[in-house]
């Protein structure tokens, strides 16, 4: 009997002490001690040792993201940032807290202190109209990996230049605590995007390498190879590079549907940058055969056409070219411009006057509705009257100019033309 009552008390004071520990959070390993080292070193002079004392909370809410007093230190570092004038991580740190610790005491400050700042200080004048819902990001009791993460997102979407070079260091932190994340890949995209917006194109451009050598099959390669290439010619003067990278881009990706717009800015760099007007024009024509519905496809004819006239004086290339946006391309926009440019080349180039009229009629032929269709019908009558002898015909077109375009610029020249050849033609 007795040795049953000493196991029930035994039993009911284990039970207690279960209890007890159960209403007081158990604390990591350190993480007491570390806390009344951060406090002790409050003490010290703080201009001399701040920068010391960000470093270690930094270090303490690294070791321990969950420590019942992470969000008051977090506070901390953005009080320090504050006191020290440092407007732009100051501003990070409080929205951080927003983000991380959204239903802390700890936020309303955050809050106040962040819309003093935008108010006040002249930079984050941009943001003053989005300040509501900057301040009132979507709350959730996700992880602290998925807070961060909304933080981030947010902050590179904000799009505001200032913080771009401090924000990369959110990005750093994020991929070294979680380098397994399912968001390390846009984060480290989302890096390398702020480091070329911070003027760093040698750091933003390893980050593209490496997130094309990390995630090969990932969201972010093509986008990742085109910002390579980028960075190699317009930053760093490695055209070559350049080429090579969108060259691989185009093996490994030719349904992409930014391979045509790869292929057109390889035509640009060998003709901009290389210097080589051949291999330009034939990367121009390939966009064309190769993405025939493309955006690009048009544009690269033009620029073939302009290196075969301006770099070779192969004039009756160029024309071919423009033929052949009228050909293949009939109904696009620039169809008209192409026979202008054909028609001028005819009349300013080769002094082929019947073919540069029948041209320029060729455009109010077959764009009537064009912006140029009367130009180009008033070019052609003043080649008929002037260059060929045909009063007749330049008569007739300066008549179908006054009538189908009386609104147009040249209708009132064409006028003035009608009552000269009129009374030359005795047709009064």
């Amino acid at each position: 009997m007795r040795i049953q009552k000493r196991i029930c008390c035994f039993v009911g004071f284990s039970l207690l002490l279960c209890l007890c520990f159960a209403q007081t959070p158990l604390l990591a390993d350190g993480e007491e001690d570390f806390a009344e080292f951060i406090a002790a070193l409050e003490k010290l002079p703080k201009k001399e040792f701040t920068n010391i004392l960000i470093e270690e909370v930094r270090d303490y809410l690294y070791r321990y993201p969950e420590a019942k007093d992470a969000d008051k230190m977090h506070l901390k570092i953005a009080t320090i940032y504050s006191n020290k004038g440092d407007e732009l991580r100051s501003f990070l740190t409080h929205m951080e807290i927003l983000y991380l610790y959204p239903h802390s005491d700890v936020v309303t400050t955050a809050k106040d202190r962040l819309r003093s700042l935008i108010i006040r200080e002249k930079k984050f004048r941009p943001l003053k109209e989005r300040i509501d819902t900057l301040l009132n990001p979507t709350a959730s009791d996700s992880t602290l990996e998925e807070a961060t993460y909304a933080f981030i997102r947010d902050l590179y979407d904000l799009n505001f230049q200032p913080v771009a070079g401090l924000l990369t260091e959110t990005c750093d932190r994020f991929l070294e605590h979680y380098p397994k994340s399912a968001h390390a890949e846009s984060v480290l995209y989302w890096k390398a995007q702020l480091l070329a917006r911070d003027k760093r194109p040698r750091k933003a451009l390893a980050a593209f390498m490496k997130l094309t050598y990390l995630f090969k099959n990932g969201l972010y390669v093509t986008a990742s190879k085109l910002k390579m290439a980028e960075l190699f010619t317009e930053k760093l003067d490695m055209h070559q590079n350049a080429i090579l990278t969108l060259e691989e881009f185009l093996l490994e990706h030719p349904d992409d549907p930014q391979a045509p717009q790869a292929q057109f800015r390889m035509a640009q760099i060998l003709e901009k940058k290389k210097k080589t007007y051949l291999e330009a024009i034939n990367a121009y024509t390939a966009v064309a055969e190769r993405y025939p519905k493309s955006l690009e496809a048009v544009p690269a004819l033009f620029d073939a056409a302009r290196l075969y006239e301006e770099k070779f004086k192969e004039y009756d290339q160029a024309i071919r070219v423009y033929s052949q946006i009228v050909r293949d391309f009939p109904d696009d926009l620039k169809a008209p411009l192409a026979l202008a440019e054909a028609a001028r080349i005819y009349e300013k180039r080769l002094k082929d006057e019947l073919n540069a009229a029948n041209t320029y009629f060729k455009i109010y032929g077959s764009y009537p509705k064009s912006d140029i269709a009367a130009q180009s019908l008033f070019a052609a009558a003043e080649i008929n009257e002037k260059k060929l002898n045909d009063p007749e015909k330049a008569l007739m077109y300066y008549r179908m100019v006054v009538d189908e375009y009386p609104e147009s610029k040249v209708a009132s020249k064409a006028s003035k033309r009608i009552e000269k050849l009129t009374k030359e033609l005795g047709q009064e």
